[in-house]
């Protein structure tokens, strides 16, 4: 491990000039935000209405028999998912197992640049800047490039992996008397593969820790070195939701085709259990997108549009100091009450009830920071507080 400290110093006026910069920076997070918010909604009225159709809809049926009466209406089918054959690395055909879902998984030994400031405020408004570089030799999966490294002399990493990661599925895999088709394969891989010690390399690598090594000696790595492991999805018991289409399945449409229904869960679950799951799922992502809407929209684009008063203040440190905070606190309140606003609006138009709380919870957040803001100027206007 290497450190490699910098330090560096702005200009009040360069601070303020990247400031105003950043307002517009802020107005497209603004827009953004709003633009998200306002989709998701509407996205989630949209899932959750076609599940609920779906589970109305959902005809329970055996795995052993393909029943015609049945083409094309939306079905459930639990049982054993079996493949014939085996599923091999293209490139290491040795590595192969009888399995639905197999992955490999590629990582290189290489440097990796964090970077770590402190600022220092001084009077009259320009900044000292205290930047570190550590540079540490990690496993990743990822590719760094060195290029863009402060320091890259020293810490060079090959520009490209010899392999990448890979996700093969079975294409002739069953669930009794179905085929399974190869989109509806969506299972994870927690099964660990190990390659053979005698594994025929030919030269390539060797067989270690239960995976393939491109190096030198696994025990030392150097720079460059490549590390493949294995994992992948037994044949075993699943459920399915999906349209019957002759003997496999594809997507059902539903809400008029805004949407569709094919879904695999492993495990032997009946009809309503899948589509609860399926529910839980939706509100889940429905609440990241929110949070992801108004923090990362709003509430930080907010603050941008608002930060220019921060540096402006910044020639008195403190001051700035303490208008950052209020500032701050304004671009979160501010920005929870319009997220709160939009997804009342969104609401308002699926669900009229839910979309009538909202906006109450909107106008309550907007009168506490009213609120708030009329008592903090309260001591300078009221002679008895003195």
């Amino acid at each position: 491990m290497t450190k490699i400290t910098v330090s560096s110093r702005q200009s009040w006026v360069s601070r303020l000039g990247q400031s105003i910069g950043g307002v517009i920076v802020g107005l497209l997070l603004l827009v953004g935000g709003l633009v998200l918010l306002w989709w998701n909604e509407g996205r989630a009225v949209i899932t959750a209405k076609a599940l609920e159709e779906g589970a109305g809809l959902v005809v329970s049926v055996a795995a052993d028999r393909v029943d015609p009466v049945n083409e094309g209406r939306l079905v459930h089918v639990a049982g054993r998912a079996q493949v014939e054959g085996l599923l091999a690395d293209p490139d290491f055909p040795f590595v192969s197992a009888p399995a639905l879902i197999l992955e490999r998984r590629v990582e290189m030994f290489q440097w990796r640049e964090d970077q770590e400031t402190r600022e220092v405020k001084k009077l009259g408004g320009s900044v000292e800047t205290e930047t570190t570089y550590t540079y540490r030799k990690v496993w990743s999966g990822s590719l760094y490039s060195s290029s863009r490294f402060y320091d890259s002399a020293g810490h060079s990493n090959p520009s490209s992996l010899p392999y990448s990661d890979l996700t093969l599925k079975a294409s002739g895999a069953r669930l009794g008397a179905f085929s399974l088709p190869q989109d509806l394969l969506n299972l994870s891989a927690t099964e660990t593969l190990r390659v053979p010690e005698n594994a025929p390399l030919e030269g390539r690598g060797q067989a270690s820790a239960g995976g393939i090594y491109l190096g030198n000696n696994p025990n030392a790595p150097e720079i460059g070195d490549v590390r493949i492991q294995y994992a992948y999805a037994p044949m075993q018991d699943v459920s399915v939701v999906a349209r019957q289409t002759g003997d496999s399945f594809d997507a059902f449409p539903v809400s008029g085709g805004k949407r569709s229904l094919q879904m695999l869960k492993p495990g032997l679950a009946d009809a309503a259990a899948i589509f609860e799951d399926a529910h839980t799922e939706n509100m889940i992502l429905t609440w990241i997108l929110r949070a992801a809407g108004t923090l990362l929209g709003l509430c930080l684009g907010l603050y941008l549009v608002f930060r220019p008063l921060s540096v402006a203040g910044d020639v008195i440190p403190a001051l700035g100091s303490l208008l950052g905070i209020g500032l701050g606190l304004a671009a979160f309140f501010l920005g929870l009450a319009i997220a709160l606003l939009v997804i009342a609006l969104a609401w308002l138009f699926y669900r009229p009830l839910l979309g009538i709380f909202m906006l109450a919870a909107a106008a309550a957040t907007a009168y506490g920071l009213r609120a708030l803001a009329k008592r903090r100027e309260l001591p300078a206007s009221n002679p008895s507080a003195r």
